[in-house]
């Protein structure tokens, strides 16, 4: 087993879970992942790094996500967007707390003046507050 793979399943009993498939609602957000050959990949779509971690984009609307990945495919493919469930979410507050270097990003609702989407990096307690957890 992969060492990636013992990381995820220290959260979650089905690796399965962390893929987000076509039709996973965004519940409470949406991403871009990768997909190659029609298969979700695990990889999400970065925005780059600061201070070492990687920053992941989260989207609390559908469309700031389908806006996003229209812009993304002027200049890479393979990048489509999917619904992020509360246990996906879990997921990724878990790999956030136990140190992985990853940074959460919440867009916010509107561009800059320059057109580019603007967003608040958030703590999973911050994101855990910002939504309630019903399941």
């Amino acid at each position: 087993m992969s060492p990636w793979k013992k990381i995820i399943l220290k959260y979650t009993e089905n690796i399965d879970t962390v893929l987000p498939g076509e039709s996973t609602p965004g519940e409470p957000f949406w991403a871009l992942m990768e997909i190659k050959d029609g298969r979700n990949t695990g990889n999400y779509h970065s925005m780059g790094n600061r201070f070492g971690k990687t920053m992941l984009m989260l989207f609390p609307q559908k469309k700031m996500a389908d806006w996003a990945a229209r812009q993304l495919s002027e200049h890479v493919e393979g990048f489509e967007v999917r619904g992020i469930s509360g246990k996906h979410l879990e997921v990724l507050l878990g790999l956030y707390e136990d140190g992985q270097p990853i940074e959460l990003i919440v867009a916010a609702s509107g561009l800059d003046d320059k057109g580019e989407l603007q967003g608040a990096s958030m703590t999973p307690g911050q994101i855990r507050d910002f939504i309630s957890f019903d399941w």
